[in-house]
Protein backbone atom coordinates (compact mmCIF):
# COMPACT_ATOMS: atom_id res chain seq x y z
CA UNK A 1 0.00 0.00 0.00
CA UNK A 2 1.81 3.72 -0.79
CA UNK A 3 2.39 6.22 1.88
CA UNK A 4 -0.30 8.75 1.50
CA UNK A 5 2.64 11.39 2.39
CA UNK A 6 4.29 11.02 -0.89
CA UNK A 7 1.28 12.31 -2.86
CA UNK A 8 0.56 15.92 -3.66
CA UNK A 9 -2.20 17.77 -1.17
CA UNK A 10 -5.08 17.95 -3.42
CA UNK A 11 -5.89 21.49 -1.90
CA UNK A 12 -2.70 22.61 -4.25
CA UNK A 13 -4.79 21.91 -7.48
CA UNK A 14 -7.65 24.51 -6.42
CA UNK A 15 -9.28 26.08 -9.34
CA UNK A 16 -8.85 29.51 -9.29
CA UNK A 17 -9.48 32.40 -11.52
CA UNK A 18 -7.89 35.38 -12.32
CA UNK A 19 -9.42 39.00 -13.64
CA UNK A 20 -7.87 40.58 -16.85
CA UNK A 21 -9.10 44.31 -17.53
CA UNK A 22 -10.37 44.48 -20.51
CA UNK A 23 -9.60 47.35 -23.07
CA UNK A 24 -11.26 50.96 -22.58
CA UNK A 25 -14.49 51.85 -24.55
CA UNK A 26 -15.16 47.50 -26.03
CA UNK A 27 -17.42 45.45 -24.24
CA UNK A 28 -16.30 42.45 -23.69
CA UNK A 29 -18.48 40.81 -21.89
CA UNK A 30 -20.98 40.74 -24.83
CA UNK A 31 -17.79 39.38 -27.28
CA UNK A 32 -17.54 36.79 -24.72
CA UNK A 33 -20.59 36.03 -25.41
CA UNK A 34 -21.02 35.97 -28.79
CA UNK A 35 -17.82 33.71 -28.91
CA UNK A 36 -19.78 31.23 -26.56
CA UNK A 37 -23.00 31.18 -29.08
CA UNK A 38 -20.47 30.95 -32.17
CA UNK A 39 -18.41 28.26 -31.08
CA UNK A 40 -21.82 26.20 -30.17
CA UNK A 41 -23.87 26.60 -32.63
CA UNK A 42 -20.65 25.08 -34.66
CA UNK A 43 -21.11 22.11 -32.77
CA UNK A 44 -24.82 22.22 -33.58
CA UNK A 45 -26.34 22.63 -30.40
CA UNK A 46 -29.82 24.03 -30.38
CA UNK A 47 -30.72 27.59 -29.17
CA UNK A 48 -32.38 25.76 -25.58
CA UNK A 49 -29.53 24.47 -24.93
CA UNK A 50 -27.14 27.43 -25.64
CA UNK A 51 -29.50 29.26 -23.07
CA UNK A 52 -29.36 25.99 -20.61
CA UNK A 53 -25.57 26.40 -21.16
CA UNK A 54 -25.50 29.86 -19.82
CA UNK A 55 -28.00 29.50 -16.50
CA UNK A 56 -25.90 26.69 -15.20
CA UNK A 57 -23.61 28.23 -12.95
CA UNK A 58 -21.40 24.74 -13.31
CA UNK A 59 -20.38 26.55 -16.59
CA UNK A 60 -18.06 29.95 -15.22
CA UNK A 61 -17.64 31.82 -18.35
CA UNK A 62 -21.64 31.45 -19.67
CA UNK A 63 -22.84 32.20 -16.30
CA UNK A 64 -21.08 34.83 -15.47
CA UNK A 65 -22.69 36.63 -18.97
CA UNK A 66 -25.80 35.31 -17.58
CA UNK A 67 -25.44 37.01 -14.19
CA UNK A 68 -24.13 40.18 -15.40
CA UNK A 69 -26.49 40.82 -18.29
CA UNK A 70 -29.45 38.94 -17.80
CA UNK A 71 -31.29 35.91 -19.60
CA UNK A 72 -32.88 38.56 -21.97
CA UNK A 73 -29.34 40.09 -23.21
CA UNK A 74 -27.95 36.19 -23.71
CA UNK A 75 -31.78 35.64 -25.86
CA UNK A 76 -31.23 38.77 -27.61
CA UNK A 77 -27.95 38.06 -28.39
CA UNK A 78 -28.02 34.75 -29.59
CA UNK A 79 -30.90 35.95 -31.88
CA UNK A 80 -28.71 38.31 -33.75
CA UNK A 81 -25.74 35.67 -33.77
CA UNK A 82 -27.96 33.09 -35.78
CA UNK A 83 -29.19 36.05 -37.98
CA UNK A 84 -25.52 37.10 -38.59
CA UNK A 85 -23.38 33.92 -38.41
CA UNK A 86 -26.13 31.46 -40.93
Amino acid sequence: MADNEQFENPEDFELTHHVVPGEPGRDHIEEMAETFIIEFKRMRWSDEAILAMFRNPFNAGPYYVFKERGETFVMDLLSRCVKSKD
